[in-house]
C-alpha cells in the first residue's frame, strides 16, 4: 500500500502517552529507593546494638579488660542497651500517571453522488464551475471534514468505454465547486470511475491533487486504490477509505491495472485495511458504493458489511449509489448512512431529486449531534435548500426508512436529528 500523504501536516499528538509511561516508571523507582535506604539504616542500627551488648557483657565478665594497667577493678553495673528510635518516613505514593491524551472532537459533513456531466455540464458551460455547489458550499466548507462521492471522472481526454450503456465524463471546471465547498475527501470507488479509461482517471487524480482534495478508492494500481487519504485537523488525524460493491467488467484495480478498490466478496481485505488505518490514525471514515438503484430500503448485504466495517474500526460509514436516500443507523455508537442519495445530479423523478446533508460530531466516544438538512436537486442537478412541506416530505421519508433500522429521526422544522 502506498504511503498516505497528509494534506495538513503537523506532529501527531503521541507524546503524552509516552511521557506518562516514563513518569510512572520514575515514581516507582523513587519509592523503591526510599524503601531500600530505610532498610539499610535499620540494619545498621541493629548491628550497633549487637556490638554494644557484646562490649557490656565482656566488661561484666572481665572487669579490667577495658581499664588501664594500674587501674583498680571496677565492678560492672547493669546497663541497659540504648534504644534506637527511627521516626517513620511518610509513605509517598507514586504520582498517578495523567490521563492519556484524547483526539479532538471534529465535525463531519457528508453528501452523496456528484457528477459534472449531462445537464450539470451544461450548467457549468453557461455559468462557471462553482455554480453547481454554490448554494450549499458554505455549509460544507465550515465542517472540519467534508466528504462525498465523485461519480464522474473530471477530464477532457480518455477513450469512452463502449461496453457500458451509461458513461460519465465531467467538466474539469467542476473541481472549482468542489474546492469552494471545502471537500477534504472524495470517493472514487464507483462504477463510473473508468468510463473513459485510465487516462481520464489519471487526469482526475492529478486535478484533485493539485487542489489538495483527498481521494481514495481508485488509482493507477491496486496499491493506490487501497491507500487511505489522510487529513489532520485540530490535532486529530482522519483517514478515509473507499470501496465499491458495484464492479463493472475490468474495473477492479490490480497490481498492473488501474481501477477501483473491490468491496463486494472481499470484506476480509476491507476489514484488514480498516484495522490498519485505525491503528495509525485517530478516526476512520469509510465509504461504500453499493445497494440497489431506486430502492428505499438497504439490503441484508449492506447491513452485514456496514456492521463488519464498524466492528473493524470504522467510525462512520457514509455510502451511496442507489440514487435515492436510504436509512441512517446508529450501530455501536457509530453512524451508518446506507445511501446519502444524489447530491449534484440531474434526475427525472421526484424521489431521485430528494437528498440531504448529514452533519455530525465525531469524537473519542463516538458520533453525536447528528443533523439532517434536506435539499432538492433542480432540473440541472444543482442542490438547493428546501423549506416547509418540501423539507418535511424528505425528512419524514428518512424518518420512516430509518425506523426500520431502529434509529429515530425526530423532525424539527426544516431539519432533523438522528438518535439511537
Amino acid at each position: 500500500m502506498s504511503e498516505p500523504v497528509y494534506l495538513r501536516k503537523s506532529e501527531r499528538q503521541a507524546m503524552p502517552k509516552t511521557a506518562s509511561k516514563y513518569r510512572t516508571t520514575a515514581g516507582e523507582l523513587a519509592a523503591a529507593t526510599r524503601k531500600k535506604r530505610l532498610r539499610i539504616f535499620l540494619a545498621a542500627c541493629g548491628v550497633l546494638a549487637v556490638v554494644a551488648t557484646a562490649i557490656l557483657s565482656l566488661s561484666a565478665l572481665e572487669p579490667g579488660l577495658f581499664a588501664g594497667r594500674d587501674a583498680q577493678p571496677v565492678m560492672a553495673t547493669p546497663t541497659s542497651v540504648p534504644t534506637v528510635t527511627v521516626e517513620p518516613t511518610a509513605s509517598v505514593e507514586p504520582t498517578a500517571p495523567p490521563e492519556p491524551s484524547r483526539p479532538a472532537t471534529i465535525t463531519v459533513a457528508a453528501v452523496g453522488d456528484m457528477i459534472f456531466d449531462r445537464r450539470v455540464k451544461t450548467l457549468i458551460a453557461s455559468t462557471n464551475g462553482a455554480e453547481p455547489l454554490s448554494d450549499v458550499a458554505a455549509q460544507l466548507a465550515v465542517a472540519d471534514i467534508a466528504v462525498g462521492n465523485l461519480e464522474s471522472p473530471l477530464s477532457t481526454g480518455g477513450i469512452r468505454n463502449t461496453a457500458k450503456d451509461v458513461t460519465f465524463r465531467g467538466d474539469p471546471r467542476g473541481a472549482d465547486g468542489l474546492a469552494l465547498a471545502g471537500f477534504d475527501f472524495l470517493s472514487l470507488a464507483n462504477n463510473h470511475v473508468l468510463d473513459y479509461g485510465p487516462d481520464a482517471l489519471a487526469d482526475t487524480v492529478a486535478l484533485l491533487d493539485g487542489l489538495s482534495i483527498g481521494h481514495a478508492g481508485a488509482g493507477a494500481n491496486r496499491d493506490e486504490a487501497w491507500t487511505p487519504a489522510v487529513v489532520e485537523t485540530d490535532g486529530a488525524t482522519v483517514a478515509f477509505l473507499s470501496f465499491s460493491h458495484i464492479l463493472p467488467a475490468g474495473f477492479v484495480a490490480t497490481d498492473s491495472r488501474a481501477g477501483l478498490a473491490q468491496g463486494r466478496n472481499n470484506m476480509d481485505a476491507v476489514e484488514d485495511a480498516i484495522r490498519s488505518a485505525k491503528e495509525e490514525y485517530d478516526y476512520v471514515i469509510v465509504s461504500f458504493h453499493w445497494g440497489v438503484e431506486y430502492v428505499d430500503d438497504c439490503n441484508g448485504d449492506q447491513v452485514k458489511d456496514a456492521h463488519r466495517a464498524v466492528d473493524a474500526g470504522a467510525d462512520m460509514v457514509m455510502s451511496h449509489h442507489p440514487h435515492v436516500i436510504q436509512a441512517v443507523e446508529y450501530y455501536n455508537n457509530r453512524l451508518i448512512a446506507y445511501s446519502l442519495g444524489d447530491f449534484v445530479f440531474d434526475h427525472y423523478s421526484r424521489k431521485t431529486g430528494e437528498a440531504f446533508i448529514l452533519d455530525a460530531s465525531l469524537g473519542p466516544a463516538g458520533v453525536s449531534d447528528v443533523k439532517i438538512t434536506p435539499v432538492y436537486l433542480d432540473s440541472n442537478g444543482k442542490p438547493e435548500y428546501v423549506h416547509g412541506k418540501e423539507a418535511t416530505a424528505i425528512l419524514e421519508r428518512l424518518h420512516d426508512i430509518s425506523a426500520k433500522r431502529g434509529t429515530t429521526v425526530p423532525v424539527d422544522g426544516d431539519t432533523a436529528a438522528v438518535t439511537p
